[in-house]
C-alpha cells in the first residue's frame, strides 16, 4: 500500500511540497527551500520556529510553554513539533524567517608572489617518424621538461592523448597542477585558467573567482550556509550526523549544493565556463571541513574533541560531487586542531603574524571564538565557546545581519537612535546592536558591572526621564529596555533587550575574553605588551570598537592599537589558490601553532567567571 503524500503550501511565497504524513512541518520546510529560524536545529528546544496553520490537520506536541495566548489564538505552532496529517496551508511570519544576510566578502588587500598551483602550456611537438619513433607522452614529456619532470597522467587523459593530438596537426595546450597532467585540450586556451577560493564558514559561505595566470579576481559570490537549516551551531550540526539517519551525507549534501551554485553564478558573472576551472580551494572550521569532505566529524565533539585529520588534502572534485573540470581538484587547507580549523591558519597566514615583528591578537568572533597570540617567534591559539548570541541566537529580538536589523544604537539625552540595514522598518537586532546597546546602558548605568539590568524606580536621577520610561516590568521577560516600539517596528511588537540577553551576552563575551586573558598568561605577557589587536570575520568588521570595550569583549586598550581586517580567512584562501609557496607556508603555521585546551586549564573557570563582569572603560572617550 502506498504511504499517504500530503501537500504543504507555504505563504506569502505559494510554495508547495508533498511530504509523506508525519513529516514535521520543520522537516517540509527545508524540503521546500525555505529556512527558518531553529537555533536547536529543530530539537525542539529554542522555540524560535513558530508557523501559523492556516488548513489543515496535524499532530502537535509542546509548543505552547513556547506561546503565547494571542499567538495560540492565532493558529501558531512549532514547526519542529507539529506532524502533517493531512494537506496544509502555513504562513511563516516575518519573526521566523532567517533572511539571506549582510555577508563580508572583502578582506585585506596582499601583495604575493603569482605561482598558481595550475598552469595551462601550449606546445607544439614534433611529428613523429621513423627515424624519430617516441611515443607521444614521451613528445609530451619532452615539451615539459623545464616546467617538470615526466608528470603523471591518468589512464582515461592518455586514452584520448593520440587524437587529441593529431587533431591540430601535433599542437595541444597541456593542463599541468602540480605534478600531473590534468588535462589536454586542442588549440591554444592557455588563457583560459581559473580557479575558486572557498571560505566556508558555520553561517555564510563565500567563493572568490580568480584568473590563474594573471592572479585577477574577477567575481565574488556569496550564499548563508543551508546548513542552519540543522543548527546554528557545530555541536548541534555534529550531534545530526550522529542521530539521523544519512545525517552526514544529509549536510554535505547541503554544502556541496552551495558551493555548486556559488561556481555556476561566479563563472556566469565573468562569462567563463566552469570547465575551465581546474582548481579550489577551500578553508573553513575543522568541523565545516569535515563535513564538506564527508568526514565523520563525531570524534570532534567528545573528549579529547579529536578530528579526523589536521593537515590538509588534495582530492579530485568529482569525488566529492564539486562541477569544475572533470579533472579538477580540491586543495582543502590544513586546520590546527578540533576547534581551532583552517579558517584560522587562514587569518594567521593573511595577517602575516607569523612573520611579524610585533606581538599581535587576531580574534575571529563567531559561535567559536577562535583566538591567537603571537609573532614570529611563538604563536598559541584557542577557541571559546562563545555560542551564537552574536549572531543574533538565543537573544530575545536578536536575527542575523540582514535587511531590517538594526545594525547600530547611539542612546543621546534627547533620544534613541538607531541605524538598519538596508534601511528598513527594524524586525529584530543584530550582534552589533547588541553590543551597542549594552554599551549605552552601561555609559547611563542603566546595567551594572555585575550585568544587573536596573528596574525603573532604582536608575540614577541622572537618567533622563524619557530612557527611565522606556525601561519596563515585561510580563514574560521581566525587567527590559524599549529600544523600539511596535509602532515603529515591522513586527507591530516591541523590540526589547531583556535581562536574559544581557546574560547571555555576558557569557558570550566572558568566554571570549577569558581565553584572551589565559593566551597572556601563556605568554608572560600583558595587556601594555599587545601592540595590535586583529578583528576578523564580519562581525569583527563591523563592531565599533569602544562600544565592543564598554562591554569587555575586547581589551581595555588603545583604539589606535585595534585594526578591522576583514574577512582574512578568505584571503588566505585566495592566497594558497595563486601561490604554491604561499600553501606551504599554510602547512607549516599548521605544524608549529600551538593548541591550548582550555577545558585543561586550572585557572579557566575562575578567569571566565572574572571576565563575565563589565568593565568601566579607562581608554574609551
Amino acid at each position: 500500500m502506498a504511504e499517504k503524500r500530503c501537500k504543504v503550501t507555504f505563504e506569502p511565497e505559494g510554495r508547495s511540497v508533498y511530504v509523506l504524513s508525519g513529516t514535521t512541518l520543520y522537516e517540509a520546510t527545508g524540503e521546500a527551500g525555505i529556512i527558518i529560524k531553529s537555533e536547536c536545529g529543530g530539537a525542539g528546544t529554542c522555540g524560535n520556529c513558530k508557523v501559523v496553520v492556516i488548513s489543515g490537520d496535524f499532530e502537535e506536541s509542546g509548543s505552547d510553554r513556547f506561546l503565547n495566548e494571542k499567538e495560540m489564538k492565532a493558529g501558531a505552532v512549532l514547526a519542529c513539533r507539529t506532524k502533517v496529517k493531512s494537506d496544509m496551508m502555513i504562513e511563516i511570519p516575518l519573526s521566523s524567517r532567517l533572511f539571506e544576510q549582510k555577508i563580508l566578502t572583502e578582506g585585506l588587500d596582499t601583495h604575493l608572489k603569482l605561482s598558481p598551483n595550475v598552469q595551462k602550456i601550449y606546445l607544439t611537438v614534433e611529428k613523429p617518424t621513423l627515424e624519430d619513433p617516441r611515443s607521444d607522452l614521451d613528445r609530451i614529456w619532452d615539451g615539459l621538461k623545464n616546467i617538470s619532470s615526466d608528470p603523471q597522467v591518468p589512464i582515461d587523459i592518455l586514452r584520448r592523448l593520440p587524437e587529441k593530438l593529431r587533431k591540430d596537426d601535433y599542437s595541444v595546450t597541456i593542463v599541468l597542477n602540480a605534478d600531473e597532467i590534468v588535462g589536454i585540450e586542442t588549440g591554444d586556451k592557455s588563457a583560459t585558467n581559473y580557479g575558486v577560493a572557498f571560505d566556508i564558514g558555520t553561517t555564510t559561505v563565500v567563493g572568490y573567482l580568480h584568473e590563474l595566470n594573471t592572479g585577477k579576481q574577477l567575481s565574488v559570490a556569496s550564499r548563508t550556509n543551508p546548513q542552519t537549516s540543522y543548527g546554528d551551531d557545530v555541536i548541534t550540526r555534529i550531534n545530526h550526523t550522529n542521530t539521523a539517519k544519512d545525517g552526514l551525507n544529509d549536510l554535505h549534501v547541503r554544502i556541496i549544493s552551495c558551493m555548486n551554485e556559488i561556481i555556476d553564478e561566479l563563472a556566469d558573472d565573468a562569462g567563463i565556463e566552469t570547465k575551465f576551472i581546474y582548481e579550489i580551494t577551500t578553508t573553513g572550521n575543522t568541523t565545516m571541513n569535515h563535513l564538506f569532505l564527508k568526514l565523520n566529524p563525531k570524534y570532534i565533539a567528545l573528549n579529547p574533541y579529536v578530528g579526523v585529520m589536521r593537515s590538509n588534502i588534495d582530492v579530485r572534485a568529482k569525488e566529492i560531487g564539486i562541477n569544475i573540470n572533470r579533472y579538477g581538484k580540491v586543495h582543502s587547507m590544513p586546520s590546527i586542531a578540533g576547534f581551532v580549523g583552517g579558517d584560522t591558519v587562514a587569518v594567521i597566514l593573511a595577517s602575516e603574524m607569523h612573520k611579524s615583528d610585533k606581538l599581535q591578537f587576531a580574534i575571529d568572533i563567531g559561535t567559536n571564538g577562535e583566538l591567537v597570540m603571537g609573532n614570529r617567534d611563538r604563536i598559541v591559539a584557542c577557541s571559546t565557546a562563545a555560542g551564537p548570541a552574536f549572531e543574533g541566537a538565543r537573544i530575545t529580538h536578536g536575527m542575523r545581519a540582514s535587511d531590517g536589523a538594526i545594525e547600530k544604537v547611539i542612546i543621546t539625552d534627547e533620544d534613541v537612535e538607531i541605524n538598519t540595514i538596508g534601511g528598513a522598518k527594524p524586525i529584530g537586532m543584530c550582534g552589533t546592536a547588541l553590543i551597542d546597546s549594552i554599551a549605552e546602558l552601561r555609559k547611563r548605568n542603566i546595567i551594572t558591572t555585575t550585568g544587573k539590568m536596573l528596574k525603573r524606580d532604582e536608575i540614577p536621577d541622572t537618567v533622563p526621564d524619557f530612557i527611565r520610561e522606556r525601561v519596563i516590568d515585561h510580563e514574560k521577560y521581566r525587567t527590559s529596555f524599549i529600544l523600539v516600539p511596535g509602532s515603529k517596528s515591522q513586527t507591530g511588537n516591541d523590540i526589547l533587550i531583556t535581562q536574559k540577553d544581557v546574560r547571555e551576552t555576558q557569557l558570550a563575551k566572558g568566554a571570549i575574553f577569558a581565553g584572551y586573558q589565559i593566551l597572556k598568561s601563556i605568554l608572560c605577557v600583558t595587556d601594555d605588551d599587545i601592540q595590535e589587536v586583529l578583528l576578523a570575520g564580519a562581525f569583527g568588521n563591523y563592531i565599533r570598537k569602544e562600544q565592543a570595550k564598554w562591554t569587555g569583549l575586547l581589551p581595555d586598550i588603545p583604539s589606535e592599537k585595534i585594526q578591522f581586517i576583514g574577512n582574512a580567512a578568505g584571503t588566505g584562501a585566495k592566497m594558497v589558490l595563486l601561490s604554491k609557496e604561499l600553501r606551504a607556508e599554510a602547512a607549516e603555521i599548521s605544524r608549529n601553532t600551538e593548541y591550548i585546551e582550555l577545558a585543561v586549564s586550572l585557572d579557566f573557570q575562575k578567569v571566565f567567571t572574572d571576565s563575565m563582569f563589565f568593565p568601566e572603560c579607562l581608554t574609551c572617550e
